[in-house]
């Protein structure tokens, strides 16, 4: 699928760039902090609350650059 191609090219660009993401799940869950590993379909973050979380790529609906409330 070229959706599933996209989605692993952006988490190994925030994985090797060690860029903090914000994460929106499926479920309507969403996750912030740094992508610690990444192999198939499955990355753990290091979530600012839960701390190193386990999440599929198939949960994930959106990824992006983690902004905190200054727009930083």
């Amino acid at each position: 699928m070229q959706g599933d191609d996209i989605l692993k090219k952006r988490v190994k660009y925030f994985l090797d760039n060690k860029q903090a993401v914000h994460i929106s799940l499926k479920n309507s869950r969403f996750l912030n902090g740094k992508i610690l590993e990444f192999s198939g379909d499955l990355l753990i973050i290091d979530d600012q609350e839960l701390g190193a979380t386990p999440v599929y790529l198939m949960e994930i609906k959106y990824i992006d650059v983690f902004r905190d409330k200054d727009g930083n």
